[in-house]
């Protein structure tokens, strides 16, 4: 297979994460129309209220409500899903010429995948029905997101390369080890919800900027 072919490849694979990342956002916030109201500490609530709500409670089967929240949890359950896809993608689709040592491609690539895993596995289990699971898979979708993050930074770092993805990379990383505290002192309130906001949309906008740089590849690998 040619190198042209391989590029062209590429930046279809960046083209459909994009897709994917957009996608989440999209559908995330039309889940939010339609879940059916209450939140962990006021069951009473009614819809969605995004500095209250955590993203999970979208993909509940069952609101806090006690209602049916079958529209929202689809919805939401299936974007999540595709979002994690589009992690997968990116990661299988990272060079040398982004992560600027083939060590760190490796390493990164194994720990990137396990964390879209966990993404899908946030998505195929239910935080009313399946709670221990569900966490679970937030946890090694987090701690792998870290460990990316705190890689790629000192990769950058290192080689003196100051650009957007290392300054997001950056505020991503504070705000993740924000939330994991958050997790670990067992907090709960609209702060995590909060937080969480934070995390997640930083974390959509950093891989946008990663597949920008996977659909732009064969540009980089001329300077390499």
């Amino acid at each position: 297979m040619n190198n042209r072919i391989i590029q062209n490849r590429t930046k279809m694979f960046g083209i459909i994460a994009v897709i994917g990342l957009v996608q989440f956002l999209l559908f995330s916030t039309i889940a939010m129309f339609f879940y059916s109201g209450g939140t962990s500490w006021n069951k009473l609530a009614e819809g969605y209220t995004f500095w209250h709500n955590v993203m999970s409670d979208l993909g509940r089967t069952v609101s806090y409500s006690g209602l049916s929240n079958t529209i929202s949890s689809k919805i939401f359950n299936s974007s999540l899903m595709i979002f994690g896809i589009s992690i997968i993608i990116i990661y299988l689709n990272m060079s040398k010429s982004f992560l600027l040592s083939k060590n760190f491609v490796s390493f990164i690539k194994i720990i990137g995948i396990i964390s879209g895993l966990g993404m899908i596995g946030v998505a195929l289990t239910p935080d009313d029905i399946l709670s221990d699971e569900h966490m679970l898979a937030v946890w090694i979708w987090i701690l792998s997101l870290t460990t990316v993050l705190i890689l790629l930074i000192v990769s950058k770092v290192i080689h003196q390369i100051y650009d957007s993805i290392l300054y997001v990379s950056a505020i991503l990383l504070f705000a993740v080890l924000i939330h994991i505290g958050q997790g670990l002192l067992d907090m709960w309130s609209p702060t995590v919800a909060t937080t969480q906001k934070v995390v997640v949309y930083l974390n959509v906008l950093w891989y946008l900027l990663i597949s920008n740089n996977i659909i732009n590849q064969n540009k980089q690998l001329k300077k390499i």
